[in-house]
């Protein structure tokens, strides 16, 4: 199999924010429901859209209206949060390395995440994403795309960067995002042990090929 692109999932892949994720989690809930959320809890989150989310948390359906206000009430609090940590932030370990590789080798590369757009500017601003990836390759999720494990978001990477499903690579950390990567037809796909994973259970997958701590792990010459 010869690989023409690799597709990144965000949070919890190229960015290991899991802590920060939480906190502002954990404190919007306490505010708005006035109960704590346990890490157990959160991690049942794992890979769903900010808006099925939020249904969750309320146990109800909620309107468009009441979604878009906490949406962006919950987005306010991750930034507030991830600015105090601003000094301890960065990509994951190894990442950058490998993006210029690829890059180097022609092979193209996007993001598929369940972040918003609106979430996806300030990392842009906070990490210069326009380095690597060109803007109509972040592929976010703007309340139009069925979440993961739904294979949409991966189809509509896989279909912006013309390449045949085969021919693609996918970095994820989540068994919602690993089963929404082959249920897209992508063969070839690594699960990320970041903070807050559950690799116990993505490296054991049968959808997963073979798990990585870290991306100084991962050889240019094993993926091409």
């Amino acid at each position: 199999m010869v690989i023409k692109a690799a597709i990144f999932d965000f949070n919890g892949t190229l960015f290991w924010d899991s802590d920060i994720n939480y906190k502002a989690w954990y404190n919007c809930i306490k505010r708005w429901l006035n109960t704590t959320y346990t890490l157990e809890q959160y991690a049942l989150l794992n890979g769903r859209t900010t808006y099925e989310t939020l249904e969750k948390v309320f146990s109800k359906k909620l309107s468009k209206n009441e979604i878009e206000n906490l949406s962006y009430e919950k987005d306010k609090e991750y930034l507030k949060v991830m600015k105090e940590e601003k000094d301890k932030i960065s990509l994951a370990t190894g990442v950058e390395s490998l993006l210029k590789q690829l890059i180097e080798n022609n092979i193209y590369i996007a993001i598929a995440t369940s972040a918003p757009p609106s979430l996806m500017r300030e990392y842009e601003k906070i990490f210069k994403l326009s380095r690597y990836f060109k803007k109509e390759n972040i592929i976010a999720s703007d309340g139009t795309i069925a979440s993961k494990p739904d294979p949409a978001i991966y189809i509509k990477a896989i279909k912006t960067l013309n390449v045949k499903p085969e021919n693609c690579i996918v970095f994820e950390d989540t068994k919602s995002g690993i089963i929404s990567a082959s249920r897209a037809n992508i063969h070839k796909i690594i699960a990320i042990n970041s903070i807050g994973s559950d690799i116990k259970t993505t490296a054991n997958l049968k959808e997963t090929n073979f798990y990585i701590n870290n991306f100084d792990e991962i050889n240019i010459k094993d993926l091409l």
